[in-house]
């Protein structure tokens, strides 16, 4: 099966840990390559469960026909800047996303 990639160039800036700062990493962010997945990237720099979830389900029917078989592929396939989804939201310190792919692994 064709690899599956995503590039994302993520502007550097300095972490802070409120959410105005939070906001504003994400806005820095620039899909290049394969746009088609940068949702499931997307979704690990603004930690966002729902979008990840939803990005998983757009994809049932066009590779698999099941959530988990499509997740399974998404997970093997998608890079986002290089790394894994999942090396990318620990990169990124997507806990909700990080915390729901471990507990489907």
């Amino acid at each position: 099966m064709k690899k599956l990639l995503v590039s994302v160039v993520v502007a550097t800036a300095s972490l802070s840990f409120n959410a105005d700062a939070a906001l504003n990493n994400a806005k820095n962010v620039k899909f290049v390559g394969d746009t088609e997945f940068a949702s499931f990237c997307q979704a690990a720099v603004n930690n966002d469960l729902s979008l990840f979830k939803r990005s998983v389900a757009k994809q049932v029917g066009v590779f698999t026909s099941s959530k988990q078989r499509t997740l399974g592929l998404v997970l093997e396939n998608v890079s986002c800047n290089g790394k894994s989804i999942e090396e990318f939201s620990e990169t990124r310190q997507a806990t909700t996303v990080i915390e729901f792919i471990k507990s489907i692994k």
